[in-house]
């Protein structure tokens, strides 16, 4: 990638770039968070226990902002000029989430505020960054979307995955995990691809993640959570590399083999798309407002069984990178027989702790 500028001009190759890239959105992350602690439990800025939630003690929940630190100062440093339209926007976006997301998280917000914060991010980077679906890719026999339609359910994909990843944020290392999870794999499409800006966006991001990961899993004096600000920032920024993998013009190894783009993206964000629909559905089902906190995802479960954030967090882990897997072996076959094989699989899935807790309460 080149940078250059009216006095110089550097040629980095791809493999340092990243590497680079890597180290040092990792080290921002890394070093801002013991100073973020230090700060929220001198102001008290913290989030207490409430009977819900799943921790015992006033933990600090500002790791967002080291995350975002990481992000933007990395991604402006090394996307290189190719990237600076579109850009713009999306850092105008990460603006408004990371200024929506700490407001909450210093005073929590009415759901309709931060619905239009939300809403005001996204428009930015679909009406004047012009960065929207162009194809359903032939789901449901669809490829050219209108330009109206293209937006609707652009601006949909948007707020599913902003909010879905704030709903499954409900233990240690899950939000963050599914992050580095599905940051990696869009880094090496991207890479593959030769959107060399996008993987190394992606790649800034894993390692951003990463470096909160250690104090959110594993410090015990300096354990810090993601809060909004974090969580609504990683929906934000893997909404935008969905889209760029769905707009695809491909001519990679795996892209140019693959038929079922939309649900090999399914098979990717399946933890918080699938988790978060079926909690909404249960809600509704029940006469109950979707945006009605309880404890009835999929890991609230599991932690009920396993006793441990870390255990149940590896275990979610692994049956992502279990459906990404089952994705990249039937990615020729017909995008609406893999979402069903993928649905179907969820659901099934998703019976089991309910399953285990019933039976354990049986027989204990």
């Amino acid at each position: 990638m080149i940078f250059n500028t009216d006095f110089y001009e550097i040629f980095l190759p791809p493999y340092i770039l990243i590497g680079i890239a890597i180290i040092f959105s990792f080290v921002v992350t890394f070093f801002a968070i013991p100073s973020l602690v230090r700060v929220s439990k001198i102001k008290n800025l913290m989030a207490n226990p409430n009977g819900r939630t799943s921790h015992d003690n006033p933990t600090p929940n500002l790791g967002g902002v080291a995350i975002f630190a990481g992000v933007i100062i990395s991604s402006v440093v090394f996307t290189g000029i190719t990237t600076a339209h579109e850009l713009k926007y999306i850092i105008a976006a990460m603006l408004i989430v990371f200024f929506v997301g700490l407001k909450d998280d210093l005073y929590p917000m009415v759901a309709y505020k931060k619905f239009l914060g939300q809403s005001l991010a996204i428009l930015f980077i679909l009406v004047p960054g012009d960065f929207h679906l162009t194809s359903l890719q032939g789901l449901f026999g669809i490829n050219e979307l209108p330009y109206l339609l293209s937006i609707a359910v652009t601006y949909v994909l948007f707020l599913a995955l902003i909010n879905s990843f704030n709903l499954i944020d409900g233990i240690d290392g899950l939000s963050s995990g599914v992050g580095i999870l599905t940051s990696l794999f869009f880094g090496t499409v991207f890479l593959m691809d030769n959107h060399l800006a996008y993987a190394v966006m992606s790649f800034i991001l894993a390692s951003s993640l990463a470096g909160f990961f250690y104090f959110n899993v594993f410090s015990k004096k300096n354990k810090i959570f993601l809060g909004d600000t974090g969580a609504m920032l990683i929906g934000l920024i893997l909404a935008i590399f969905a889209v760029r993998f769905l707009n695809f013009e491909s001519n990679s190894m795996f892209l140019s083999q693959s038929r079922s783009a939309p649900a090999v993206l399914l098979c990717v964000l399946i933890v918080p798309l699938f988790d978060t629909s079926r909690v909404v559905v249960l809600r509704l089902f029940r006469g109950r407002s979707p945006f009605e906190a309880d404890r009835t995802h999929i890991h609230h479960r599991l932690l009920d069984l396993s006793k441990s954030h870390l255990k149940t967090t590896a275990i979610i882990l692994a049956v992502n990178i279990m459906f990404i897997a089952m994705a990249l072996i039937l990615r020729n076959i017909d995008t609406e027989l893999l979402i069903a094989i993928t649905l179907v699989l969820a659901t099934l899935l998703s019976f089991i702790p309910i399953y285990l807790k019933k039976t354990k309460s049986i027989t204990g």
